[in-house]
């Protein structure tokens, strides 16, 4: 009989690491249940969850309702027939496909640059791409309320010899002040989200664009939550403010209206060649899977094909929503997005509010800081193209009824 490997007992160390996790999830069993939970089949604007429930699906970033188009499901089959299921490595180690080639082409096309990058998630888009945009004596300067993907890719520039600079939330004024502090042969990046994934606002893209041309820094804009929805032609705050050309890098994902996964980085030629070769996130990391390209190559093409008629669809039901939950006195924020926040202010209600909604057949979620501000708690409502004005009615009536239980003396 072989000698069995010794397992010595977890040190007072990795207990410290157990606790301090803890700590920094949600505090009970009950609260962390209600979130990543286990979908089984979808269903139009509901979903099923292996525990049996059918809620109507609020918490999503289908914002355009092409998560289950049979034209995209069929794109990424036939790319299974071409390509196999996964890559050969790394897109610069040989493992580029025609199919990321022409969707990099598209993106470029739809976004109205040069030339695009496409990387494996949005989380590592921002991250990676901030990281190698930065260096040693540059100025970075970020929104206060920019998404944790951009917050991590200024830290990784700090850590690079890059100052970084936060200033309050869509405050250009407190932009200007610290543009006007960097030494004048410092390059600076100004990162900012195009739609504030928390509150649904957007940015003020006129200031924030004039400030940056005037003190000759890069503007870094993030499209995640904006592109296919904001602005009449779906191209983003951009679009929305008529400043076509607002940005010198727009950065969006392949998760929101595009139903794939993935994150892309557009911009100028030059820039975008040299982030091919000096990003380490792309550099490294295996190559987007052929049917999660094709899958977003196929998406893209609807959407500039069908776009008005899903942001039609779209509008009115967001518009529904706000006149509902306004009417019902809920606070909410002067959202312009597809994200409609219903701030609720204590955590512990919050989170009991999203409980009762789930019980009720709605997927709702709490969100509560750091993702916010201390008393600002809320559920985050995503509506979608796929959403009916019953579905509306539906989940405000039982939002309603759920504060009323829970904040009632």
């Amino acid at each position: 009989m072989t000698n069995q490997p010794v397992i010595t007992p977890a040190t007072n160390t990795s207990h410290g690491i157990i606790d301090r996790l803890l700590r920094n999830a949600l505090q009970t069993g009950d609260a962390r249940r209600m979130y990543e939970k286990t979908i089984a089949a979808l269903d139009g604007s509901r979903v099923r969850f292996t525990d049996g429930t059918h809620p109507i699906m609020l918490a999503t970033y289908d914002y355009l309702g092409l998560l289950d188009d049979p034209r995209v499901n069929q794109a990424a089959k036939d790319a299974i027939d071409t390509f196999g299921t996964g890559g050969h490595g790394s897109r610069v180690w040989g493992a580029s496909l025609t199919l990321h080639r022409q969707l990099e082409h598209e993106i470029a096309e739809w976004v109205g640059r040069e030339a695009a990058l496409v990387f494996a998630s949005g989380y590592v888009t921002n991250y990676s791409a901030i990281a190698s945009l930065a260096g040693p004596g540059d100025w970075v300067l970020s929104d206060q309320r920019n998404h944790a993907s951009i917050v991590d890719g200024c830290l990784a520039a700090k850590n690079a010899g890059a100052q970084v600079k936060v200033y309050r939330h869509n405050d250009p004024a407190h932009l200007e002040d610290l543009l006007a502090q960097a030494p004048p042969e410092a390059a600076k990046l100004v990162v900012t989200d195009g739609v504030f994934s928390m509150d649904g606002n957007l940015v003020d893209l006129p200031a924030v664009s004039d400030l940056c041309r005037r003190y000759g820094a890069l503007l870094f804009l993030d499209e995640a939550h904006s592109l296919g929805v904001v602005g009449p032609h779906g191209g983003g705050t951009q679009d929305h403010y008529g400043l076509p050309d607002a940005a010198d890098l727009v950065m969006g994902t392949l998760s929101k209206s595009i139903p794939a996964s993935g994150g892309f980085v557009a911009g100028p030629r030059d820039i975008i060649e040299a982030l091919r070769f000096t990003t380490r996130a792309y550099v490294y990391t295996g190559a987007p899977s052929p049917p999660n390209t094709a899958a977003a190559l196929t998406a893209i093409r609807l959407v500039r094909r069908e776009g008005d008629q899903r942001r039609a669809r779209l509008h009115r039901n967001l518009d529904h929503l706000r006149q509902r939950v306004r009417k019902e006195g809920l606070r909410t924020t002067d959202s312009r997005s597809a994200i409609v926040p219903v701030i609720l202010g204590e955590n512990a209600v919050a989170i009991e509010v999203s409980r009762l909604c789930q019980q009720e057949g709605l997927y709702v979620l709490a969100a509560v800081p750091p993702l916010v501000p201390a008393g600002t708690a809320r559920l985050r409502l995503n509506v979608t193209a796929a959403q009916s004005l019953e579905d509306i009615d539906t989940a405000v009536d039982i939002i309603t009824d759920a504060v009323r239980r829970v904040t009632a003396p």
